[in-house]
């Protein structure tokens, strides 16, 4: 579990697995952010609400378009699927409060709209002869469902240029060095592999920032 300022590596954690114990225990390890751009991680955002009630939260729009693609698919069949893509396709043009006004009033309109639709079920029978039934569109519930939870947190970089809207600085700058590294000291026990990480985020701490960052 990693944690980074625009600059560096703020705080690390090795945990068993991601969830609202572990990361409890690594915001009590922090001082409290302004804000913190995540990708959603239901423990994460319990926990951030917890330990630091007044933290504002950015969900990372990667994460985001990237949940909806595994939903919509590349190329969505239904006229519903298609609009709802084409409207999440507008998030990453999305810059001002009035532009987020207009996204928010796009996706309202098409929840209301394709409600009913949505409600669709279909019917059948059990083995055990019980009757049961399922909602015909779970795709798109779900992708409706992903966009609803993720609205409150999904605009908060407007107006506040320093705030980046993705966690790639996270993921790019050293979830993938780390994997590279990880990968050719592959064979080791996990507490060497340990060391190695913790020497890796160690020198992410004192690296100096780059020219462009100010």
């Amino acid at each position: 579990m990693i944690g980074r300022s625009p600059a560096s590596v703020s705080h690390w954690l090795f945990a068993h697995r991601e969830n609202y114990w572990s990361w409890k225990l690594f915001f009590k390890s922090i001082k409290a952010p302004g804000v913190i751009v995540c990708d959603g991680q239901k423990g994460m955002l319990s926990a951030i609400k917890e330990v630091f009630p007044e933290t504002k939260i950015q969900r990372c729009h990667f994460h985001v378009l990237q949940r909806a693609r595994i939903s919509l698919t590349r190329n969505p069949k239904t006229t519903a699927g298609i609009k709802l893509n084409q409207i999440i396709k507008k998030l990453n043009k999305t810059r001002t409060r009035r532009q987020k006004r207009r996204w928010i009033r796009l996706f309202n309109r098409w929840s209301k709209k394709h409600d009913k639709y949505l409600k669709e079920r279909s019917f059948g029978v059990k083995p055990s002869g019980k009757q049961t039934w399922w909602y015909k569109h779970k795709r798109l519930r779900s992708c409706r469902s992903l966009i609803k939870n993720a609205l409150p947190y999904l605009f908060t970089y407007i107006g506040h240029y320093q705030i980046p809207r993705t966690t790639n600085h996270v993921e790019g700058g050293i979830n993938s060095r780390l994997k590279e590294l990880i990968y050719r000291h592959r064979g080791l026990t996990i507490q060497k592999k340990k060391v190695i990480a913790s020497y890796f985020f160690r020198s992410k701490q004192t690296q100096k920032p780059p020219r462009n960052v100010y």
